[in-house]
């Protein structure tokens, strides 16, 4: 989740839905290498291999279930065939907050589902989440206009004018 917009979403569904202290964001997957953290202790070996981790917007457990959560506003299909991949990591990662063993669920939060988006995470095995927020339709209209012929030729002539100043 690399955009404003999701991390708003993920922070607001999250407080709204489960408990302080029983959730986190932003959660590094995958094991880390053995050999990192013989030579660098298991902290040290966490930082320095970090970039190379994917990453799973949010997570959250309980003593039942332990929760791997993908947000999308845009496009679902990106966490529908995230969220699979997301799993097997997670089954492998020595250092995810508040797992004690618990089955993993995966879930898919989105604004609005189309049908074939219900019928994909019900066949994968994802939980399915609606939660809209009303900022997100003013985001959703923006984007549209983002493909038009108008807003193209805006944005053209925002680039030349940028150009022409130097500042790009």
């Amino acid at each position: 989740m690399s955009e404003p917009r999701e991390k708003r979403y993920a922070a607001e569904y999250m407080a709204e839905n489960f408990a302080a202290g029983t959730y986190a964001t932003n959660i590094p997957l995958g094991e880390i290498p053995r050999e990192l953290v013989d030579m660098h202790g298991p902290g040290q070996a966490a930082a320095i291999y970090r970039p190379s981790r994917r990453r799973i917007d949010a997570v959250a457990w309980s003593p039942g279930k332990y929760l791997l959560i993908e947000f999308k506003i845009r496009d679902p299909f990106e966490g529908l065939s995230r969220l699979p991949t997301y799993l097997r990591l997670a089954r492998r990662t020595d250092d995810l907050p508040g797992y004690n063993g618990q089955p993993f669920e995966m879930w898919l939060v989105v604004p609005f589902a189309l049908e074939w988006i219900r019928h994909d995470a019900g066949d994968a095995g994802i939980v399915l989440k609606e939660y809209w927020r009303e900022w997100i339709a003013a985001y959703i209209e923006q984007y549209q206009g983002y493909f038009t012929k108008e807003y193209q030729a805006r944005r053209a002539e925002k680039k030349r004018i940028r150009q022409a100043l130097g500042v790009e």
